[in-house]
């Protein structure tokens, strides 16, 4: 596997709520909702909390519009590893210690 380069640059989803839900694939719009009215519906709304939020899923916006069939195919595997039809395969630990990288 390689990595290839993602055609959507961050800088083209703005970093605003309404911008990052608009583009987030259809499957992440509810966690999307769910995460955020749990963070806006305390008594006191934790700020750095609302950033990490915007922030974490700015990205997971970015990175699904750069390669919608990779973040796709992602999820897939995902799936696949927890209904146990795939084993996880090595940890990255292992992978790197076979590579002689230590920890």
């Amino acid at each position: 596997m390689t990595a290839q380069p993602h055609e959507v640059s961050s800088s083209a989803i703005e970093r605003t709520f309404t911008a990052v839900r608009a583009s987030l694939p259809a499957a992440n719009v509810a966690a999307f909702d769910a995460e955020l009215a749990a963070i806006t519906h305390a008594d006191v709304v934790d700020l750095a909390a609302l950033d990490d939020f915007l922030t974490g899923w700015w990205h997971i916006a970015v990175r699904a519009a750069g390669d919608p069939e990779d973040w796709q195919r992602m999820h897939t595997e995902a799936e696949q590893i927890r209904s146990g039809q795939r084993s996880a395969g090595a940890s990255l630990a292992e992978v790197l210690a076979r590579r002689g990288v230590q920890l």
